[in-house]
């Protein structure tokens, strides 16, 4: 299991953003309409409810913990399911 980096939550909400703030269920929209990662979305969803974000760095701000480093791949590699490079 790949862990939730900053670039994924940056790839997966960034649809969410472009008319104002946005709240936690607004960035877990967004984020489901991504087809975001199951990680992704437990991430997402522990935000408060409380939570107003008007872009991906402030969203990124309440996050310090996730590291940097390349959005992950979906399961199965690179389509027809082998991994990439091969």
């Amino acid at each position: 299991m790949t862990r939730v980096t900053r670039q994924e939550i940056t790839a997966c909400t960034r649809g969410a953003f472009g008319s104002g703030w946005v709240g936690r269920d607004g960035l877990c929209a967004a984020a489901r309409a991504a087809g975001a990662r199951p990680e992704v979305m437990a991430v997402l969803a522990g935000l408060s409810p409380y939570v107003r974000v008007c872009g991906v760095p402030d969203l990124l701000l309440l996050l310090p913990g996730l590291p940097d480093g390349p959005q992950a791949e979906p399961a199965g590699g690179a389509e027809g399911g082998a991994p990439a490079g091969m």
